[in-house]
């Protein structure tokens, strides 16, 4: 499943009066959604695997059948699991600082008159789209590297 904003043509940004701000535009839509996403399914694990582990207590307690009681246990062990797996609350904060990256960049590149957004204004905004970028893979791989054992610095051959 993909979470990038899907389109007709992925590369519509280059057609736009100004490609450089419609790509961070195209970007932070992706931090956006991404972050959404992960959000939600961070409160939806967590609600779950709170539920489910005070059920499978309750259902113990009242001598519920142990099916039942098994049942509710499973969900417990899932959640966990899904949590361990997909990291959604991670997810959600290296999308959201992506997102408050290029936020704060494209309003600093948007405050400026048009007639200012000079050579200087342009790199600075690629460079931030460049950085969230950057930002976000780092952390993605530090996240792997860790779930693996490996040490966060080391080097991928």
């Amino acid at each position: 499943m993909s979470l990038r904003p899907q389109s007709a043509d992925p590369h519509a940004w280059t057609n736009e009066p100004d490609p450089l701000l419609a790509l961070a535009l195209h970007d932070l839509a992706f931090y956006e959604q991404t972050r959404n996403v992960a959000r939600r399914w961070h409160y939806i694990i967590e609600v779950t695997a709170l539920l489910s582990a005070s059920a499978t207590v309750m259902a113990a307690g009242l001598g519920a059948t142990p099916l039942i009681t098994t049942l509710a246990a499973s969900l417990t062990l899932f959640t966990n699991g899904f949590r361990q797996v997909f990291k959604p609350s991670e997810r959600w904060e290296l999308a959201a600082n992506g997102w408050v990256v290029l936020s704060r960049a494209i309003n600093r590149y948007r405050l400026l008159p048009e007639d200012q957004r000079d050579q200087a204004a342009r790199t600075d905004l690629q460079t931030r789209i460049e950085e969230a970028g950057e930002s976000e893979i780092q952390g993605w791989i530090a996240q792997r590297r860790t779930a693996r054992g490996a040490p966060v610095n080391e080097v991928e051959s």
